[in-house]
C-alpha cells in the first residue's frame, strides 16, 4: 500500500506527464511505476535507492548532495517528500533550487502531523507564487515557482564542527541536519561509551570492530582514535550519515571504511567487536524490528567470543532478543532512561 503522501501525488498525476521532473526520498519505490513521464529518484536512503537501482539504474541517483553531473541536466518539475526535521528540509529545497530550470515547480509533499503546514513559510525563501495545490489524506502538497535557480550549492555550509570530550579524548564531530547526532553528543552515546573508558582495556581490543547505524561517526571514530590497530568499518542507511562520518575522520585524521547499508546486507566481514546505538524509528513511527534484524545479523557475522555493545532507551524489548540469540546476555548499566547491554558469542 502506498503511503499517503504518495497516493496525493498520483491524484496529481498529470502534472509529471510532461517535461523532466524528480521525486526526492520518496518514501515508496511504487511511486514510479504509478506515475507516468520522465522521472528521475534522488535517494538519500539506501534502502529505497538500492531496490529501485536494480530495475532502472539510469533514474536513480544515491548521495548526500545531488550536483547537475549526477542528473545530467536540469529539471521542469521537482517533489520533495517532507522529511522529519526542518533544517533538512532547508538543506533539500536549496539543493533542489540549483537543479531546477528557471521558473520550473518545486513542490513538498507530506503529512499533516509532519508538519507540512509550515512548509509555505520555507518555500518563499526560495520561490514565488506559493500555494497549495492539493490537499487530502491528511496530506498536502505545496508548491512554488523558482524562478532565478542558485548558481551552486555547498552542503557543508549546513553542517555543523563541534568538539566533545569523550573518555578525556577530544574528538572533533561533523553534524548535518536529518542525521541522528545533529548538534549534540547524544546522551546515549556518552553511556554507552563510557562502559569503554578504561585505555588498558582498549588497547587490548583487537581485531575488527563495526559501528552500525553510526549516524555522525562519533562510535567508530573513537575506537579508531583509542587505539589505531583496531581496523573500524561504519555504516548508515543514510547517505547524509555517511557524508558526516567521513568528514568526522577527516578531522580527526583517522582512517575506517564507511559504508551505505541497509542493516548489514552490504557487509562482508566478521568482526570482534560490534559496538551501537541502533535506531528505533523509521520516520515518525517507532520501529522495533530494525535493531531486532540487526541483533541476529550481529550474531551471524561476529566470530566465536565476539562481543555485540548496544546502548537503547529503556522501555526497548531488546534483552530478550540478545539473550535469545547470543550464548551470555549482561547489562553492563543503567540510568532513569537508558540501558547498555551486551552480549558475548
Amino acid at each position: 500500500m502506498l503511503s499517503l503522501p504518495s497516493q496525493l501525488l498520483i491524484r496529481n498525476k498529470a502534472l509529471f506527464e510532461s517535461g523532466r521532473w524528480a521525486l526526492v526520498n520518496p518514501s515508496d519505490t511504487a511511486i514510479f511505476s504509478e506515475l507516468q513521464g520522465d522521472i528521475i529518484g534522488l535517494h538519500q536512503q539506501f534502502d529505497s535507492f538500492k531496490a529501485l537501482h536494480k530495475i532502472a539504474p539510469e533514474k536513480h541517483v544515491f548521495s548526500a548532495a545531488f550536483d547537475i553531473l549526477q542528473v545530467t541536466e536540469a529539471f521542469d518539475g521537482i517533489v520533495v517528500y517532507m522529511p522529519k526535521a526542518k533544517q533538512h528540509l532547508d538543506m533539500l529545497l536549496a539543493n533542489m533550487a540549483h537543479l531546477i530550470k528557471p521558473n520550473g515547480l518545486l513542490m513538498v509533499v507530506g503529512e499533516n502531523k509532519g508538519g507540512i503546514k509550515s512548509v509555505p513559510k520555507q518555500l518563499e525563501r526560495i520561490g514565488v507564487h506559493v500555494n497549495k495545490l492539493d490537499s487530502a489524506k491528511h496530506c498536502g502538497l505545496i508548491a512554488c515557482t523558482v524562478e532565478s535557480p542558485l548558481l551552486s550549492f555547498d552542503i557543508n555550509s549546513y553542517g555543523v564542527e563541534r568538539s566533545y570530550q569523550v573518555n578525556h579524548k577530544t574528538l572533533k564531530v561533523f553534524s548535518l541536519p536529518g542525521v541522528f547526532g545533529h548538534k549534540q553528543f547524544d546522551p546515549g552515546t556518552q553511556l554507552l561509551l563510557q562502559q569503554f573508558a578504561d585505555p588498558e582495556n582498549l588497547r587490548k581490543m583487537r581485531g575488527k570492530l563495526y559501528d552500525f547505524a553510526c549516524g555522525t561517526g562519533i562510535i567508530g571514530s573513537y575506537f579508531k582514535m583509542a587505539n589505531t590497530k583496531l581496523k573500524v568499518t561504519m555504516s548508515d542507511i543514510s547517505a547524509l550519515a555517511i557524508y558526516c562520518s567521513k568528514q568526522t575522520l577527516l578531522l580527526n585524521e583517522l582512517e575506517a571504511e564507511v559504508i551505505a547499508s541497509d542493516g548489514m546486507q552490504e557487509l562482508h566481514s566478521h568482526f570482534e567487536h560490534i559496538v551501537s546505538n541502533p535506531p528505533f524509528h523509521d520516520g515518525l513511527k517507532n520501529e522495533y524490528g530494525i535493531t531486532q534484524s540487526f541483533i541476529k545479523d550481529a550474531y551471524a557475522k561476529s566470530n566465536r567470543g565476539s562481543r555485540l555493545t548496544i546502548v537503547a532507551n529503556r522501555f526497548l524489548p531488546y534483552p530478550e532478543h540478545i539473550e535469545k540469540t547470543f550464548f551470555k546476555f549482561t547489562t553492563l548499566c543503567k540510568t532513569n532512561k537508558f540501558c547498555v547491554y551486551e552480549g558475548l558469542k
